[in-house]
């Protein structure tokens, strides 16, 4: 069996499991359907399986245990359920582009700069083993070309709308900076080890951000009222974890946050259009109203 087909296969028992608890012979079934409907062959033995499901554990932390009462195989625990999800989308959509030729003009992938994930697993080892390193940085907002060699103590990878992020304190000024990692270049990590922050908790800091902007504005409630085509993307793709839809009909949906409207989530909504209105709180209203209308000032006739 080939290593794709193992991967796989260590896929559909984790679907299969996280969808309901099941014997090994329904266990089976299921695999036998997939094998035919991929034209590949995932039939396994009971001794296999139970090797599967020790390397399962190992692999993405999940554990399946056996019960004798119902005759069942279940999760017991799935410490990184978001962690393995991506691990599984993304062996698709490699797989998926990994296709026969005769299928390739019917993929059509975005044209993009690298996401800068060749510096991953280096900034890994960084923050684990707590080392300093230096690189070339370039700015969005450049002013001459600003093009500036930073040091930094590494803390932690974030990613926030399609891109990631190195999450670094700054020794000259002690600030937490956030650098994308498709603007690092010439990465060096150096022998010399830095103290954790006892002040940084990557989840904590980033607990009331929309993206990666984490100045001091304080969190709130949001009220947006979506319309019913606009809210149906947002609840599949919610904007924050603490999205909750709190009233919604055929016409409209109303859904509340609590975050911090940094200029970052304002953008998200001013790309809604005319499909979104902000309820609450009255300041991210007036501030939504008065780019609107610098906006349409920038269409009037000279």
């Amino acid at each position: 069996m080939s290593k794709k087909q193992f991967i796989k296969r260590h896929h559909l028992i984790i679907n299969k499991l996280r969808s309901n608890p099941c014997s090994f012979k329904d266990l089976l079934e299921y695999l036998e359907k997939h094998s035919l409907d991929c034209e590949e062959n995932y039939v396994i033995s009971k001794r296999t399986f139970e090797r599967d499901v020790q390397e399962i554990g190992e692999i993405y932390n999940i554990d399946i245990e056996y019960s004798r009462s119902s005759n069942v195989y279940q999760i017991v625990q799935d410490a990184n359920e978001g962690k393995t999800d991506r691990l599984i989308e993304s062996f698709q959509i490699f797989n998926a582009l990994n296709i026969s030729d005769s299928l390739s003009n019917h993929i059509i992938i975005e044209k993009r700069r690298s996401v800068g994930s060749d510096n991953m697993h280096g900034l890994l080892h960084a923050i684990k083993n707590q080392f300093i390193i230096d690189f070339t940085h370039e700015k969005f907002w450049k002013t001459n070309n600003e093009i500036k060699i930073r040091t930094v103590y590494p803390l932690a990878l974030k990613e926030a709308r399609n891109r990631w992020y190195l999450v670094a304190k700054d020794p000259k000024d002690s600030i937490f900076k956030t650098f994308g990692l498709e603007r690092i270049t010439n990465m060096r990590i150096t022998s010399k080890k830095y103290e954790h922050p006892n002040d940084f908790d990557a989840n904590e800091k980033f607990k009331y951000s929309f993206g990666i902007i984490t100045n001091e504005i304080e969190p709130e409630k949001i009220k947006l009222c979506l319309s019913h085509d606009q809210a149906n993307y947002v609840k599949t793709l919610p904007l924050h974890y603490s999205q909750k839809i709190v009233k919604e009909n055929d016409k409209e949906c109303i859904i509340e946050l609590h975050l911090s409207p940094t200029v970052d989530f304002i953008m998200e909504l001013l790309s809604m259009g005319s499909e979104m209105v902000v309820l609450e709180p009255e300041s991210l209203k007036i501030k939504i109203i008065e780019i609107l209308e610098r906006s349409l000032h920038n269409y009037k006739p000279l």
